[in-house]
């Protein structure tokens, strides 16, 4: 239904087909070309519509007008000045993917109108209030995604100055390119889908050398500014550093305003959060929050190579640091964050192999069976938290170690094996399969019935299976590592959260 965009009109919905506003009379299409059918958001600077395009098909658009809430003539030439910005900024940037593409930007009857690729998705912001704190997994993915972004807008001497959860958009997934997407993440695990736009370039400024010297306005949003851009010296590490309080304003919920401690003139985000990361992310963070420039990553390429790179601190001291050892931890990451895509999605079996063959790989062994206790130990806590927290996190807790040691724990079962209590581990390991689903009764589940291990191919691979049935196979083939694994991850975890 056509929408109005006279500001002063009261019925601004229009029947369908209708050219000329019904209430008030005026044109209800810009140039010929442009509808707007829906109001999809206000501020003090203007409103924005939801719109079509006849020009391109009868395709989607936005369109922004400039309608702004003051009338000074000092304020008003300066939001004229980001307004025309915005389309300028739109106009040499527009052609990446996960930028809106600017498609017209003109004056018509006295107003300033600016026609752009319609983004429909969620902001990360909404995406916060209507799902909850993100987790780890999420994170890294947002700065996959967000930070080849910045390194090209930044390779143009173009700093964004308003990066915040509000001003990044998820797009809505189409389900019928998801097939597409797994089979693209197989051949290129490396290449995250980049399914994040960077939206509102109404702050977006030019620098040059000269510029990053020189004060000038302060423009972007005070929770998430960086410190010499509160100054009005904006540099394109600022855009970093708002990166980095995006990061911990989603991982913990909080305003950024409370996550900094004046008194001792440092951020405090770690203490809040909910479940502690991993030292990995957590460093990575520190550095984007840095308040002094010259202790910030100098490129958003920098943190992408930092965020791909190998935490070799936590590392076995055992482990040979030989070039075949760090491309097989390459590998793993890679294969990780594949792993977390195919949990994403529901592929429980195809997550429950992939695990299988990343233990396999870095403990150099054809079968699980041939793992032993020092294989386990060898292998970095990184990998084993990593694991475990996709899981974890995307079956909502039914599955992963974590779970599987609570069951574990809760039936008697230790986590130091001794030969001497072989028995006792041989009747808890038994009850603890049944307690998951890896066994069955053979007649009609009744209770007296004697039990029986189902085939790998007969396990429950969907979210409806027992709490704890997913992963199978590491524990399938290699039950006398059942303790060994649970107490190398409960150590792991002790780690980390005393570090």
């Amino acid at each position: 239904m056509p929408y109005c965009l006279n500001p002063s009109c009261q019925k601004p919905n229009n029947p369908e087909g209708c050219r000329f506003c019904m209430n008030c009379g005026k044109n209800l299409q810009l140039r010929g070309l442009y509808e707007a059918i829906a109001l999809i958001g206000q501020g003090g600077m203007g409103r924005t519509f939801r719109a079509v395009d006849y020009g391109r098909l009868g395709q989607p658009c936005a369109i922004k007008q400039f309608l702004p809430q003051f009338r000074e003539p000092q304020l008003m030439e300066k939001a004229i000045a980001l307004f025309e910005s915005e389309a300028s900024q739109l106009k040499a940037l527009g052609s990446h993917p996960q930028i809106p593409e600017l498609i017209a930007y003109f004056e018509e009857e006295g107003y300033l109108y600016l026609v752009q690729e319609l983004i429909e998705g969620e902001n990360l912001y909404n995406e916060l209030q209507s799902q909850g704190i993100f987790s780890e997994t999420k994170i890294y993915q947002l700065l996959e995604n967000i930070l080849p972004v910045l390194q090209f807008i930044h390779d143009r001497q173009v700093i964004h100055r308003d990066i915040k959860p509000d001003n990044i958009v998820r797009k809505k997934k189409k389900e019928k390119k998801k097939k597409r997407k797994i089979q693209s993440l197989i051949l290129n695990p490396q290449s995250p889908i980049p399914n994040l736009v960077l939206v509102d370039f109404g702050a977006a400024k030019a620098f040059t050398t000269d510029t990053a010297n020189r004060t000038g306005t302060l423009i972007g949003s005070a929770e998430y500014v960086a410190p010499e851009q509160a100054k009005g010296k904006a540099v394109p590490q600022s855009d970093l550093y708002s990166l980095g309080v995006t990061c911990i304003h989603l991982l913990t919920g909080i305003s950024p305003f409370d996550l900094y401690d004046d008194v001792s003139d440092r951020w405090i985000w770690r203490e809040k959060l909910q479940t502690p990361i991993s030292s990995h992310l957590a460093n990575i963070l520190d550095r984007l929050l840095a308040r002094a420039i010259a202790n910030r990553y100098r490129s958003a390429n920098e943190v992408l190579q930092d965020l791909r790179s190998l935490n070799l601190s936590l590392v076995s001291e055992i482990a040979p640091r030989s070039s075949s050892y760090i491309q097989s931890y390459s590998q793993a990451y890679i294969q990780i964050k594949q792993l977390q895509e195919l949990l994403s999605l529901g592929q429980w079996q195809e997550g429950d192999r992939l695990t299988n063959k990343i233990i396999l790989e870095l403990a150099n062994k054809h079968k699980i069976a041939e793992i032993t206790a020092d294989d386990i130990d060898n292998i970095t806590c990184d990998v084993w938290i990593a694991i475990d927290q996709a899981w974890i996190e995307f079956s909502n807790q039914r599955f992963g170690w974590s779970t599987q040691k609570q069951i574990w724990k809760r039936l008697g079962g230790r986590l130091t094996y001794e030969e001497s209590t072989y028995w006792e581990f041989a009747n808890i390991y038994e009850k603890f399969s049944d307690r998951v689903g890896w066994r069955r009764p053979r007649w009609l589940n009744l209770s007296f019935s004697p039990k029986v291990w189902r085939k790998y191919e007969n396990l429950i691979f969907a979210i409806t299976a027992p709490l704890g049935h997913l992963p199978s196979l590491f524990f399938w083939e290699g039950f006398n590592l059942v303790d060994i694994v649970l107490y190398r991850l409960e150590i792991c975890r002790q780690n980390r959260d005393n570090s």
